[in-house]
């Protein structure tokens, strides 16, 4: 039976939340991605802990000595969330106790937050990390895909060059990858170079990578421009209203056009249109 996409989903419980915590929340399995030892060290001690509790009471500079430890408060307060936050160089919970000076972040991975509604116009375009390079040049491996619910995509980067970015590092960071802005309008904000220079060498290390199977995965499996709803955006990327018109016209009289033979169709007009005009 299909799912309404558009079906609401009902309200969790505060018994639903405690249940979760108590039988399935993966405790360990975060403990050692955090902690990168077996045995606790300041990696997870000296890590804050924030909790949203019901009502929006929101506590901070919480941290934990252990993984049950963390386990133990957690299910005590059933919070509606709970965020993880830098390594300080003391414990948070002892913030009060600790000089101003002597409390300060030292250490926090590396994050990116996706949300997916900045991609509304293919919502269904996503790769898979395994057709991803080491994150685009970087050379970064420990990576954690985490599903946030709903249209949250995060990405945690563990590596120990990640974890010791300053703010602006990893703004600058940030900048260099980002090729398109999202929200509405988003096909006027794709610009990957200007006039006839070079791709920048971090997208053009993706474009080596995806391109091989671009066919395959996005053109067979997800069959992306079958739909009017699909070619349309594609078109919307084409900045001249010649090129755009016709390959609208030609799609319209032939609805049945495989995705393939759009792109194709899609390919040849822009290079007639790169050659110089007689």
């Amino acid at each position: 039976m299909a799912i309404n996409d558009k079906q609401e989903i009902e309200p969790v419980t505060p018994e639903i939340m405690l249940a979760f915590y108590r039988r399935l929340y993966p405790f360990k399995s975060l403990f050692a991605w955090l902690n990168h030892e077996h045995i606790p060290t300041k990696m997870f001690t000296n890590r804050e802990f924030a909790f949203t509790l019901q009502g929006d009471v929101y506590l901070r500079y919480n941290s934990f000595a252990s993984a049950d430890e963390l386990k133990k408060q957690v299910c005590s307060y059933n919070p509606t969330r709970f965020e993880i936050g830098p390594v300080y160089s003391a414990r948070p919970r002892d913030k009060k106790t600790v000089r101003p000076a002597a409390f300060s972040p030292q250490l926090r991975e590396l994050v990116f937050d996706i949300d997916m509604t900045d991609y509304e116009p293919d919502p269904h375009l996503l790769l898979g990390r395994r057709h991803l390079p080491p994150l685009l040049g970087f050379g970064y491996r420990h990576l954690l895909w985490v599903y946030s619910g709903r249209r949250g995509i995060h990405l945690w980067v563990s590596d120990r060059e990640a974890l010791e970015l300053t703010d602006d590092q990893r703004r600058a960071l940030v900048g260099w990858l980002t090729v398109i802005h999202g929200g509405k309008e988003m096909h006027k904000k794709v610009n990957v170079r200007a006039a006839n220079k070079p791709l920048p060498p971090s997208i053009q290390q993706a474009y080596n990578m995806l391109e091989p199977v671009f066919r395959e995965l996005i053109l067979e499996d997800q069959d992306l421009f079958a739909s009017e709803e699909g070619w349309k955006a594609l078109l919307q990327l084409i900045s001249d209203s010649d090129v755009r018109s016709n390959l609208e016209e030609k799609w319209d009289d032939k609805p049945g056009r495989s995705s393939e033979s759009k792109w194709d169709d899609f390919v040849d007009a822009v290079e007639r249109d790169k050659k110089p005009k007689s």
